[in-house]
C-alpha cells in the first residue's frame, strides 16, 4: 500500500508506490529554514515519486550539491526531496501526506543544530554531531 502527498492548495498530488519506511524529525538548520519550524518531520519512502496531477506547478531547487527539493510553484508548498546519497529513496514532509500512517517518529536527529529555543521532551533518542547520527 502507497501513499499520497499533497501540496496546500491541492495543485500537485504525488503518489508513491510503496508503503513509507521510516519517520524521523530532522533539526538541521536547512530543515528549520525551509519549514519555518524548529524541525521538519520526515517521511522515508522508496522511490521514484509519480506526479499524478499538477506536474506543470512543480518547481524544483538545488540547495546543495546531493539533494533537490520539489515545491508546487502555485502554493509554494514543498512536496519531496531527493538526495544523490541515498538514490532509493525520498524524503516526504509529514505534512503533505494524505490520511493516516501506520507509523510514528522514531528519534530526533542533528540535535546539535536544533533551534535553541525549542526543548525536545518526547523521550524519542536524539542522534548529533558531524554527521548528526551520532549517539
Amino acid at each position: 500500500m502507497g501513499m499520497i502527498a499533497q501540496c496546500y492548495c491541492r495543485a500537485v498530488e504525488v503518489g508513491f508506490d510503496h508503503p513509507p519506511r521510516g519517520i524521523i524529525h530532522c533539526h538541521c538548520g536547512q530543515c528549520r529554514r525551509q519549514s519555518g519550524a524548529a524541525f521538519t518531520t520526515w517521511v522515508s519512502v522508496a522511490a521514484p515519486p509519480r506526479l499524478q496531477a499538477g506536474a506543470e506547478a512543480v518547481g524544483k531547487f538545488a540547495p546543495t550539491i546531493n539533494t533537490v527539493r520539489y515545491f508546487c510553484k502555485v502554493c509554494g508548498s514543498h512536496l519531496y526531496t531527493t538526495d544523490a546519497r541515498y538514490p532509493g529513496i525520498v524524503g516526504v514532509p509529514a505534512g503533505a501526506i494524505v490520511g493516516p500512517m501506520d507509523l510514528a517518529p522514531t528519534g530526533h536527529y542533528f540535535v546539535d543544530d536544533k533551534a535553541p529555543w525549542h526543548v525536545i521532551s518526547d523521550g524519542l533518542p536524539q542522534f548529533g554531531g558531524r554527521s548528526g547520527f551520532d549517539d
